[in-house]
């Protein structure tokens, strides 16, 4: 699939119009193109829009299967607005949501799982706790739709002891969560039902 910066270039390349003229046209600074051809800016649909049409090209989105998808460092960026309110078990939704929809999309479709959906977020954005129980929830997801998975994902290290996010179990609960739970995140001393991560 073109990025952003290659779909521009080669916009603007094929009308043979130079930078300033295409910032010209399009109303934004010259900056602003080079900045999204080098990929060092990704523009909004609308600048996006703009861009192409000021280089004769016109730009419909068409709906895929993956418009549904929720992004591995978008769902990081939830997770951390949400822990830094203190509200984990609003972190720990954002986390469902994402994987679910993951799940149900390996469900519904052979297509592959779109890169953008499964690139490593900043993993200074979340403790390494959240951020393991991130990279392990994703790579659950990818292993349910039978995709492949990133190496930032398996690497991401296993908790010091056996945790449930969110929750503090009896023993009791504990041994019947860790029963339950999927191996990928027994691996990471993590407890989680495979049921927890099915969405409406």
């Amino acid at each position: 699939m073109l990025t952003a910066a290659d779909t521009i270039h080669t916009a603007r390349t094929r009308s043979r119009i130079s930078q300033s003229a295409l910032a010209r046209r399009a109303g934004v600074a010259q900056s602003t193109v080079s900045r999204v051809e080098s990929g060092d800016l990704d523009p909004t649909w609308s600048t996006m829009q703009s861009l192409l049409l000021a280089a004769g090209w016109a730009a419909e989105p068409t709906r895929t299967e993956a418009a549904d998808l929720i992004s591995a460092s978008t769902t990081a960026r939830a997770m951390t607005a949400s822990l830094r309110r203190g509200d984990e078990d609003a972190a720990i939704r954002d986390l469902t949501e994402a994987v679910g929809r993951l799940i149900r999309f390996g469900e519904a479709s052979d297509a592959p799982v779109p890169e953008w959906v499964t690139s490593e977020p900043n993993s200074h954005a979340l403790n390494p706790a959240w951020f393991t129980y991130l990279a392990t929830a994703f790579a659950y997801a990818l292993e349910c739709a039978q995709q492949p998975t990133p190496t930032w994902m398996l690497e991401a290290p296993a908790l010091p002891h056996e945790t449930a996010m969110g929750d503090d179990p009896s023993p009791e609960f504990r041994a019947w969560l860790r029963a339950q739970t999927p191996p990928l995140f027994l691996a990471k001393n993590l407890l989680s039902r495979a049921a927890d991560w099915a969405i409406a």
